[in-house]
């Protein structure tokens, strides 16, 4: 063996382990770089993983799973999903959503860590940063498609007349002397309330888990109220082209979600703006 050998066997097995794990994660930042470009997932996914390291950190050092035919389940389940995943470009965007939940059911069939295992929580994060994108407003429209749209309507055409504006609704028409505006289904905040629960389990895990309760409803309050600003919004500006599209585009819906994130960040943080010292729920 050469010296450089001996130097890796020095390293603790933890550690060795750990890198195991550190490569997965880079292979899903890696993934959603090369098959959706989406920097927002990326930085999403990387909160995320930090969260889950940390939580895995606190729950003791890592050690190969007792079980040799755990183990060998785990290790072929992780190389499958590399080889599906090669090459990155031909890779199916679900697969990369799904890989996180996948890789780690593997993990844990690996490795053993500490008396306290991965702990619930690490579940729950993972499971959070697995779910697909259109699960929840794929299931709203299915349900309450019709209903959200008249509701966000009637809210965006209440606030306009609360401001002065001549405005009259119907349905999910919303009508002023300047034009007349459909709310869709996309404008009632669907895609936003899926985001800011995925990100309440975050922000329930690194502060204390009984806040979820509150972090529900208020996602649920923000994705309503925001949604029915913005459309209200687009509204009053419709007979102006070019305010018109830019908050009914990505631009100003980012704006609108940046806003609502940094609301219940600060609702979970606190005044103080701190991290629990505990998580113990």
């Amino acid at each position: 063996m050469t010296d450089q050998s001996f130097s890796l066997l020095r390293i603790p097995l933890s550690s060795r382990i750990a890198l195991l794990g550190l490569g997965l994660v880079g292979w899903h930042i890696a993934l959603i770089v090369g098959v959706t470009g989406n920097a927002d997932q990326v930085v999403l996914s990387l909160l995320f993983w930090g969260a889950i390291v940390d939580q895995g950190r606190q729950a003791g050092p890592l050690r190969w799973a007792r079980s040799p035919l755990a183990r060998i389940l785990g290790l072929a389940l992780l190389a499958l999903l590399c080889l599906k995943s090669l090459p990155i470009t031909a890779t199916e965007s679900a697969f990369v959503r799904l890989f996180p939940l996948l890789a780690f059911a593997g993990w844990s069939l690996v490795v053993r860590q500490g008396q306290s295992g991965h702990g619930w929580k690490v579940w729950a994060l993972v499971v959070a940063l697995s779910v697909p994108p259109r699960t929840l407003p794929l299931v709203l429209e299915t349900v309450l498609d019709r209903p959200l749209r008249v509701a966000t309507a009637a809210a965006a055409a209440f606030g306009l007349h609360f401001l002065g504006f001549d405005v009259a609704q119907q349905g999910t028409f919303i009508q002023l002397p300047s034009g007349t505006v459909e709310v869709e289904f996309a404008c009632t905040g669907a895609a936003l309330l899926g985001l800011l629960l995925q990100v309440s389990v975050l922000l329930a895990v690194v502060t204390a888990w009984a806040k979820i309760r509150g972090l529900i409803l208020g996602s649920v309050a923000i994705a309503a109220l925001l949604s029915t600003v913005r459309v209200a919004i687009m509204a009053a500006v419709v007979g102006n082209e070019a305010l018109f599209q830019f908050w009914h585009g990505s631009s100003g819906g980012q704006l609108f979600t940046l806003l609502a994130l940094a609301i219940l960040s600060y609702s979970a943080l606190g005044k103080d703006g701190r991290l629990a010292t505990h998580n113990n729920g």
